[in-house]
């Protein structure tokens, strides 16, 4: 199959019609309605250009087959069999993120940006991560922040950070993480990324941003050394 047109770095439209959402990579978004676009989402965009145009290629549809926007989603491997996913997360222009089932090539993935992270390729180049305590919007972000309290309810398992965020570990995802979180890790530092929800104003202790957390690449220690 051939590409017809490329959206942004990760959403493109098949010669098929169909709309595909790029499985197991966040890159930054492209601006609309008068917004400016993110840094590196127009770079994101030019290199999946590059490696799909006039370019057979190869479609694994994920274990989860759609997201709710209705577009496939799935992994893209070019002609020689190369995923097109790691190869823009190798160049630094997205992020790896996991979110079962669709996790078939996550090792694959987070090697990747693991490489560019350290070579300080495209997005890297800079530090994209902020402090949860300077946290003024939802969308996808990369947050780093120090663990005040773990609390186990019944449908979910929330981790409040020094800021306004808390991360959601529902039941459904508990499975897995080979350890979870517990009063241990109160005071803490860790890297967290995902999609912020803002609840709106912080009310009854509650606060105002939450992530859920799907799979344990999402959290990471943050060494002090």
């Amino acid at each position: 199959m051939y590409s017809r047109s490329v959206t942004d770095g990760d959403t493109l439209r098949l010669a098929d019609g169909r709309r595909l959402r790029l499985a197991g990579i966040n890159t930054p978004e492209i601006g609309r309605d008068g917004k400016a676009s993110e840094p590196w989402a127009q770079a994101a965009r030019r290199e999946l250009l590059a490696l799909v145009d006039d370019e057979p290629l190869q479609l694994k549809v994920g274990a989860d087959p759609r997201d709710h926007y209705g577009r496939t989603l799935g992994y893209l491997f070019d002609s020689h069999g190369r995923s097109v996913e790691a190869q823009l997360l190798q160049a630094g222009l997205g992020y790896a993120i996991v979110i079962p089932p669709n996790d078939a090539l996550a090792e694959c993935y987070l090697a990747a940006e693991a490489d560019a992270r350290q070579s300080r390729r495209g997005l890297w180049q800079s530090d994209p991560v902020q402090s949860v305590g300077r946290l003024q919007n939802g969308g996808f972000q990369l947050l780093r922040g120090r663990v005040v309290a773990v609390t186990q309810t019944r449908p979910a398992l929330w981790i409040d950070l020094d800021g306004p965020l808390t991360l959601r570990l529902e039941r459904r995802d508990q499975a897995h993480f080979t350890a979870l979180p517990d009063s241990s890790w109160v005071g803490r530092e860790l890297e967290v990324r995902g999609w912020v929800v803002d609840r709106g104003e912080q009310q009854n202790g509650f606060r105002r941003f939450m992530t859920s957390l799907r799979h344990p690449a999402q959290i990471h220690p943050v060494s002090t050394h």
